[in-house]
């Protein structure tokens, strides 16, 4: 039944009571006068005559139920409950009930709007979200944009698509982060699985700070106006629980940074909207109880070798999605013995980082391979879009990833930026936990392993040496020579 029918359902069930009884009873004339809505009806007390603020959940029901003189059953019938989930609820077995019972439960015993709010900070909803939830405004909120459609084809991330759409669909996880630095594609890999699951049958909600419609293929993150008022981190969340309802299975929030102004309060949101699934896009995990993090971290390059087979070639992550860049300005442009080298040179300089491809192909309509190669050690405009539009740099995304992490992490990064590669043993001395510091820094998307001729083995991005290089002499951070290795 729903919540809306339990008003007109008690009258019915009251007046049913009342006449087969037959009797003269407290109960009988009490429940047979609120039906009929004769004279002698007892009025509802003033918030003043209600349960002190300080009562329990469970003192605050059996008062309500107690003044109407319900039993347990009636109530529970009334409420569309168990009598059991009653007994748990007046025992003070049950301290924290869901919203949508503490709902049913106020609108069966028609408690007033301030006899509502009580009822629910007993129960346990947050003073700052108290107002959104009780609310019943004229007319339902607006319910969340569709996600917008992928900005392209999505390339050389099949397998973490579907580790995505399986956290989600098979083991049924309400939460999954999915977390690397900024341009490692983060946006585009929820966007693919958004398009999935709407053909599914899902219901997908979009949350995200940058608005408006992507520009270069990403979503820009939005910076809050310094002249302006900010909302804050409840003022977003109470926003997107009225919004999200029941009418999403799923939530996608994007680009919004929890620390920033404004942020969402994900464990918040989870908990009053106990059916909802929701994804998150950031620089780092949550830490949130139920999180499952799926990091995000530069796609696979191609080793070194004297001769390429083109063909095998082609099917390397990184270089699939640098050819399909390049053929966009350049539709004839093909894998060739002449320009292979420098092809996969570009990609292994690049890490295999999506936006640092997309933006050094684009340079392609002015400089071949071979010339973007050159330019590479010395020219870092190759690393922004050459449309010179508002997309973030990849230098400073980098560098606020490198920010975010604890001190320990970035001490690591300044002592092995400068190695080809290094082993956690190597990090001994450094920090009293290195496996500690390694995972971090891998979930962050700031080291990746070597490559499978060197297992156990890793090495930081190169562009995190080159902020590395940057930092220890500013004048000198257009020498940090291409990794030919």
């Amino acid at each position: 039944m729903a919540p809306g029918d339990v008003r007109g359902e008690i009258d019915r069930r009251a007046t049913v009571s009342s006449h087969s009884a037959g009797k003269n009873t407290a109960t009988g004339l009490l429940l047979g006068e609120r039906a009929r809505g004769g004279p002698h009806r007892r009025p509802l007390p003033t918030p003043s005559e209600g349960p002190r603020d300080t009562a329990s959940f469970a003192e605050l029901l059996k008062n309500h139920r107690s003044r109407y003189g319900l039993t347990q059953q009636q109530l529970a019938d009334f409420a569309t409950l168990s009598v059991r989930a009653i007994r748990d609820l007046e025992s003070g077995r049950v301290r924290r009930p869901r919203r949508e019972s503490v709902g049913l439960l106020a609108d069966a015993l028609r408690l007033s709007d301030p006899e509502r709010q009580q009822l629910h900070a007993a129960g346990g909803s947050p003073s700052h979200l108290r107002d959104a939830l009780l609310a019943k405004p004229a007319s339902a909120p607006p319910a969340l944009p569709e996600p917008p459609a992928p900005p392209g084809t999505l390339v050389g991330r099949e397998a973490e698509l579907q580790v995505l759409l399986d956290q989600v669909t098979v083991y049924g996880h309400r939460l999954v982060s999915v977390v690397g630095i900024s341009g490692i594609g983060k946006t585009h890999l929820v966007l693919e699985a958004a398009r999935v699951l709407r053909a599914r049958g899902w219901r997908v909600g979009w949350h995200t700070s940058a608005g408006g419609t992507p520009c270069c293929g990403v979503f820009p993150a939005a910076v809050p106006d310094p002249g302006g008022p900010s909302p804050g981190t409840a003022d977003a969340t109470a926003a997107l629980v009225a919004a999200t309802g029941d009418r999403h299975d799923l939530l996608i929030i994007d680009g919004v940074d929890a620390a920033r102004p404004g942020g969402v309060d994900v464990g918040e949101l989870l908990r009053c909207c106990p059916r909802l699934h929701v994804v998150v896009t950031g620089l780092t995990p949550r830490d949130l109880p139920g999180e499952r993090v799926l990091p995000l971290t530069a796609m696979a390059v191609p080793e070194e070798a004297a001769d390429y087979d083109h063909v095998r070639l082609g099917e390397v992550e990184s270089v699939a999605l640098f050819l399909s860049h390049m053929r966009r300005s350049q539709p004839g442009f093909r894998l060739r013995e002449d320009n292979a080298r420098a092809v996969v040179r570009l990609c292994r300089w690049l890490d295999g980082v999506p936006r640092a491809l997309e933006h050094a192909a684009g340079w392609g309509l002015v400089y071949p391979p071979e010339l973007l190669l050159a330019r590479a050690g010395r020219d870092f405009s190759l690393l922004s879009s050459p449309a010179g539009c508002g997309c973030l740099d990849l230098l400073p995304s980098v560098a606020r990833s490198v920010d975010i992490v604890a001190e320990s992490c970035r001490l690591v990064l300044a002592e092995v930026a400068d190695r080809p590669h290094w082993t956690v043993g190597d990090l001994d001395r450094l920090v009293p936990d290195p496996a500690a510091a390694l995972h971090t820094l891998l979930v962050h998307g700031l080291v990746r392993p070597a490559g499978a001729h060197l297992p156990e083995r890793f090495t930081a991005l190169h562009l995190v040496r080159i902020l590395h290089a940057r930092d220890r002499n500013p004048a000198g951070v257009g020498q940090v020579a291409p990794d030919c290795r």
